[in-house]
C-alpha cells in the first residue's frame, strides 16, 4: 500500500530490496539452483481460463462490497471477519494465478544474469499498483474517509522519515528473497503444497529472524528507559525577565499573555 499512497519510505524500501534481490539471485544463480516447478507448461491451465477466473473473483468481491455499502449493515465481528476472509481469498487467488507463489518463477525474474530472464512478474506488480493507486489516492484526498463496515479509516502515516533500520531491513529482505525465491506470504503456500526439509528450514529461519529482531528492539527499549523530565527546582527557579508591560516571563519560555 505504501507505493500506492506515495509514501517515501516505500519508494526507498522497494527499490532497495528489489535491487539487492536481483544482485543476489544473479550472483548465486538462484534460478539454476532451485528445482523445476511441478506444474509444467503442458499441464498448466490456459491463460484465457486464468483470466476468466481472476475476473470472476474480482467481480464477486466488488459485488459483495457494493452490497454491503448499499445495505450499510451494523458493524459486527462476524461480518467483518467474512469480508476479511473474502479479501484474503482474492489476494491468495491472485498470487496463485500470477504464479508469484512459485519460487522458480520468482527466481527467473530476479536472476537477470541467467540468460533466460522472465520479466512477467514485473507486469503483475505493475498491474497491482494500477488497481490500488486510484483507490488509495481517493481515500487520501477524502475529507473524512470511513470504512464501509464502520469505524475509522486507519492507515500508517506517510510522513515517517527514512532511517537506517528501513534501509538495512529492506536490504536483508532482498538478500533472502534473492536466495530462496520466497517471501513471507507465498512461503506458507509453498510449505503447504510441497512440504520438505528445505522449506521447513527457510520457514524456521524466517520466524527466528523475526523473533530475534523483536527481542533486540525490546531489550534496546528497556535499556534506554523512560525519558526523564528535568525539574526546574533542581537548579532553582528559571530565569525571568520583565517586559515593558510589567509582566514577568521565563527567558526560555513562550511570551506570557495577559
Amino acid at each position: 500500500t505504501g507505493l500506492a499512497r506515495l509514501a517515501p519510505r516505500s519508494w526507498v524500501a522497494v527499490p532497495t530490496f528489489m535491487g539487492v534481490a536481483m544482485v543476489t539471485a544473479s550472483l548465486l544463480g538462484t534460478s539454476k539452483v532451485l528445482p523445476p516447478d511441478a506444474t509444467v507448461d503442458g499441464t498448466a491451465p490456459p491463460l484465457g481460463h486464468a483470466l476468466v477466473w481472476a475476473f470472476a473473483g474480482v467481480v464477486t468481491l466488488l459485488l459483495l462490497l457494493g452490497g454491503l455499502y448499499v445495505l450499510k449493515p451494523p458493524s459486527s465481528d462476524g461480518l467483518r471477519a467474512a469480508v476479511e476472509l473474502a479479501a484474503g481469498l482474492a489476494f491468495g487467488a491472485g498470487l496463485s494465478i500470477s504464479t508469484m507463489v512459485r519460487p522458480s518463477k520468482v527466481a527467473g525474474f530476479l536472476d537477470v544474469a541467467s540468460g533466460q530472464w522472465d520479466p512477467s512478474l514485473a507486469f503483475v506488480m505493475g498491474g497491482a499498483l494500477l488497481v490500488t493507486f486510484p483507490f488509495y489516492q481517493a481515500a487520501e484526498r477524502a475529507a473524512e474517509p470511513t470504512a464501509v463496515l464502520g469505524g475509522a479509516w486507519q492507515l500508517p502515516s506517510t510522513a515517517r522519515p527514512v532511517d537506517r533500520l528501513l534501509v538495512a531491513g529492506a536490504a536483508l529482505f532482498g538478500a533472502g528473497w534473492g536466495t530462496c525465491g520466497m517471501c513471507p506470504g507465498p512461503i506458507w503456500v509453498v510449505l503447504g503444497a510441497c512440504p520438505g526439509p528445505e522449506l521447513f528450514a527457510v520457514t524456521a529461519a524466517m520466524l527466528f529472524g523475526t523473533g530475534f529482531f523483536m527481542l533486540c528492539m525490546r531489550l534496546h527499549a528497556g535499556h534506554a528507559g523512560p525519558v526523564s523530565e528535568k525539574k526546574d527546582d533542581a537548579h532553582g527557579p528559571p530565569a525571568e525577565e520583565e517586559t515593558d508591560e510589567g509582566v514577568r516571563r521565563p527567558l526560555l519560555g513562550p511570551p506570557a499573555t495577559s
